[in-house]
């Protein structure tokens, strides 16, 4: 009478599966007959044993809507501090590693839950300031190939400016000591033509022949070097001025003084004029060379030493950053290349930019693009008294 009564009553069971049989009390199992036990060989297992001692997964209420793609990257990013930490010797909370490893084990198992959530922040909160000013994002652009590009940009940016800059710094330089040469030279022999004029009156007259010979002689090489200076010159601007000695088929016999010289007088007038002839030509040549030149000095040189100024910090900046596993990628740093320009390009319209300190301005162009702090610092000041005089 027992057994029929356990078998009516696991027959009215609805049995989908394994999990769902539940062992009815005692009671009712022996409500008939209290001498009869449940057989021995019925054995009802929990849930999770039944199921190969996996584990149940959440409730669909605990199930928390992420961002899985910013909940991987984060995850990640805890991984590269949490190796960054133990390779520096930082000492953590156990309890934040124990939840950030938690949180990625669920992640893992697609079993990410409301609580996990209110624990892995707080957590990740407490590991990012213990490695402040460290960042998981910084640490990943370490490690990627981006900072390799960045590097290799600055690096081909500032082999670029070395190349250009540098033959033109070379270029300009024996250009303004020719010039200063040509200016020297002129002036010695317009003192040396006008003394040298007096005399050839008197030698004409028949009265004196004092040095003249001697300050021909002098005349005469400097004409020759004048004229080689001012030929020179000539070359970098491609030639551009008239050579007035280019139609003489004797050039020497123009700049050299007859031998032997019989007529003082004659053979002075003639260097005297041909004195004249070169050193309006080099003043054509040193006018049109300080046109151009003067533009290249004045705008754009100061504009390529701001960019090398500009490279320099930022291949400064970047190597403290990747020592210190600090660099991330940023827009500032090509709105830093615009603001040199900027500031390379204007700098020389402020005359009292260096005043106090002795600086050229290719050192100053070179010195706001290093630092375009200063130049903002400057002009916040400048507009300051500008809207005091104007008050």
């Amino acid at each position: 009478m027992a057994q029929e009564s356990v078998v009516d009553a696991v027959e009215a069971i609805d049995q989908p599966s394994l999990q769902n049989v539940t062992a009815l009390p005692k009671r009712d199992l022996d409500s008939g007959t209290a001498d009869h036990k449940p057989p021995p060989s019925v054995m009802v297992l929990p849930s999770s044993q039944a199921e190969g001692e996996s584990q149940p997964p959440p409730p669909a209420d605990e199930i928390t809507a992420i961002d899985e793609g910013l909940l991987s990257d984060k995850l990640s990013e805890a991984e590269l501090m949490l190796a960054h930490a133990a390779e520096t010797g930082r000492e953590l909370n156990p309890n934040v590693i124990a939840s950030l490893t938690k949180a990625r084990e669920a992640y893992a198992r697609r079993a990410w839950t409301t609580a996990l959530t209110e624990q892995f922040w707080p957590a990740y909160s407490q590991l990012c300031a213990a490695l402040k000013p460290v960042t998981g994002e910084s640490l990943a652009a370490c490690a990627g190939n981006g900072l390799a590009n960045i590097l290799r940009r600055y690096r081909t940016g500032t082999l670029y400016l070395v190349g250009l800059i540098l033959p033109l710094s070379i270029l300009m330089f024996i250009n303004t000591s020719i010039s200063n040469e040509i200016n020297d030279r002129i002036k010695e022999n317009n003192a040396l033509v006008v003394s040298l004029h007096d005399q050839l009156l008197n030698v004409q007259a028949g009265r004196s022949q004092n040095d003249v010979v001697t300050q021909l002689q002098q005349l005469a090489t400097s004409n020759r070097s004048l004229y080689s200076l001012a030929s020179l010159l000539n070359y970098f601007i491609l030639s551009v001025e008239r050579d007035p000695l280019s139609e003489i088929a004797d050039k020497r016999q123009v700049l050299q003084l007859p031998v032997p010289i019989t007529d003082p007088a004659n053979a002075g007038f003639d260097k005297i004029k041909t004195y004249q002839d070169i050193r309006t030509y080099a003043k054509d040549v040193q006018q049109l060379n300080l046109m151009i030149y003067g533009a290249i000095t004045a705008y754009f040189l100061p504009i390529l030493y701001a960019l090398l100024g500009a490279c320099a910090y930022a291949l400064r900046s970047l190597s403290q950053q990747i020592l210190a596993r600090t660099y991330t990628p940023t827009y500032a740093d090509f709105a830093r290349i615009i603001i040199a320009v900027i500031a390379g390009l204007v700098v020389g319209l402020f005359n009292n930019f260096t005043q106090g300190i002795s600086l050229s301005p290719l050192a100053v162009a070179f010195l706001v693009g290093y630092a375009v702090e200063i130049f903002f610092s400057f002009l916040d000041a400048f507009l300051e008294t500008l809207k005091k005089v104007r008050s």
